[in-house]
């Protein structure tokens, strides 16, 4: 009787921890996120342009208002500093772009635009792939670099919650359904002069 008492105990913790992991793991499903997998600087005569590559999740709130027209704006941002020991890192360059993601209900298609383009995909996977590479932004002019300083970059993405129409932008600033923002990617670039 005890063995059977002490068995039942067991699989109730057991079921109650597989219960705790599987909604644990739901509600990471459920909220967005962005994950930066990576960021190099590319050289070119007299500049240098970034290419990137993030991973991009909608939460269901986000992707459901996207379904019904409001357009979701990404703000990519990245910095050049040169590092100090004693003091505030000296900020060489700051530099930030909108990448525009929304759906057109009468053609059924969902739009990018970036740079200043317009593409168009039937799918949001499709345009997903393309909104989450980041090719050739010209960042740094060489002219502003320094032989012999060491350089450190970094780059963010996040929604940008001012671009949403006003009434949601006063249901996004509180809500952890609308707050979608990548960890700040970090990296010492080799920078060729």
């Amino acid at each position: 009787m005890r063995f059977y008492k002490k068995i039942k105990q067991q699989f109730i913790q057991s079921l109650s921890i597989i219960s705790v992991l599987f909604f644990a793991s739901n509600l990471y499903a459920a909220q967005g996120s962005i994950q930066i997998q990576n960021a190099e600087l590319i050289p070119s005569t007299d500049k240098y342009s970034l290419n990137a590559d993030f991973d991009l999740n909608l939460n269901t709130v986000l992707e459901g208002a996207l379904n019904k027209g409001v357009p979701l704006t990404l703000l990519v941002e990245f910095q050049l500093s040169t590092p100090r020991k004693y003091w505030f890192d000296d900020e060489i360059i700051t530099q930030s772009y909108r990448i525009s993601l929304s759906y057109h209900a009468l053609s059924r298609q969902y739009l990018i635009n970036q740079h200043s383009h317009q593409y168009s995909f039937s799918s949001l996977q499709q345009a997903k792939e393309m909104l989450t590479k980041i090719k050739d932004w010209v960042v740094i002019d060489k002219s502003l670099l320094k032989k012999g300083d060491i350089y450190q970059a970094a780059l963010r993405v996040r929604l940008d919650q001012s671009k949403l129409p006003k009434p949601l932008q006063v249901e996004a600033s509180g809500s952890e359904d609308w707050s979608l923002v990548s960890e700040r990617h970090q990296w010492t670039p080799s920078l060729n002069f």
